[in-house]
């Protein structure tokens, strides 16, 4: 490997986490709220997997309604800025329909983030249940 070409990995390494960064903050602040759901969902998912209980799973049950419904409510509330500035901000108005398709694209970021995460956590509740003695 030439020093060209790890110039060139860092690079495209750094703009896909300021892509990354970027995503995170068009979903606005509910993007926090998910990942406050999400990650305690995907940690207990992981510890099932390695020794399931049906305490854990009561939990990632929990833990996956609150990750839905804060992925949801993230979706209602970007949705509201959008229409509102569209509304609100005057400038928005002379190119209305991209705007609000913009403000639409980023207003999917809580779903786009939660619902990936709440998929990974129920794939390793399968591999929990399946390493769960027969009853």
């Amino acid at each position: 490997m030439h020093d060209h070409d790890l110039f060139l990995v860092t690079a495209q390494l750094l703009s896909r986490f300021a892509r990354m960064v970027q995503f995170f903050i068009a979903g606005g602040w509910m993007m926090f709220f998910v990942l406050a759901c999400a990650i305690p969902l995907l940690v207990t998912a992981a510890m099932f997997a390695r020794n399931a209980s049906p305490h854990r799973l009561s939990l990632i049950r929990a833990l996956t309604t609150a990750t839905v419904f804060a992925s949801i409510a993230g979706v209602v509330t970007n949705l509201a800025t959008t229409a509102r500035n569209c509304v609100a901000v005057p400038e928005l108005h002379k190119d209305l329909v991209d705007n609000l398709l913009w403000g639409f694209n980023e207003s999917m970021g809580p779903v786009t983030l939660g619902f990936p995460l709440i998929a990974t956590a129920w794939l390793l509740v399968a591999f929990g249940v399946r390493r769960m003695p027969a009853e």
